[in-house]
C-alpha cells in the first residue's frame, strides 16, 4: 500500500531496535542516526501536536487522509501546533546522542490509530 518514504535525516541510517521486556522488536518504531541533525518532513500535513518534554520535542504530524507522522528526540523545533507543513521542510534539529556519536531522531507512522511498519529510505543497519 504504501511506496518507499524519504529518510527524514540526511544520509540517515536506521538502528535495529532491541527487544522490549515481552522479548518483541517494534519494527514500527525506527531510529534513525546521522551525521546532520536536520529533520526534514517527509509528507505534506499540519502540526497537529508538539509534546515538550525535559530535554527533547517530538512533533506530531497530521497529513489529509488523518494520518500521523511522529518525529521524536528533537533538539529544537521552529514549529508550532496547527502550522501547515511541505514534504521536505525542515521540521527542527534531532538531539545528539553521546553513545552512537552522532544525531538520533525517532520516528513512526500511524494510520489513523495503528503504528504501521514503513519502509524509509534510510540506510539499513548491519
Amino acid at each position: 500500500m504504501f511506496s518507499q518514504y524519504s529518510c527524514p535525516l540526511n544520509s540517515g541510517r536506521i538502528i535495529l531496535n532491541k527487544p522490549n521486556f515481552y522479548g518483541h522488536q517494534d519494527e514500527t518504531n525506527n531510529r534513525i542516526k546521522s551525521e546532520s541533525n536536520q529533520v526534514i518532513s517527509i509528507s505534506n500535513g499540519k502540526v497537529a501536536k508538539i509534546i515538550k518534554s525535559d530535554s527533547d520535542y517530538s512533533l506530531i504530524i497530521k497529513n489529509d487522509t488523518n494520518n500521523f507522522f511522529i518525529y521524536s528526540n528533537l533538539s529544537k523545533t521552529m514549529l508550532k501546533e496547527n502550522d501547515t507543513v511541505e514534504k521536505s521542510q525542515i521540521l527542527g534539529l534531532a538531539n545528539y546522542d553521546e553513545y552512537y556519536a552522532s544525531y538520533l531522531l525517532g520516528f513512526q507512522f500511524w494510520k489513523k490509530d495503528e503504528s504501521i511498519k514503513v519502509d524509509l529510505e534510510c540506510t539499513k543497519s548491519d
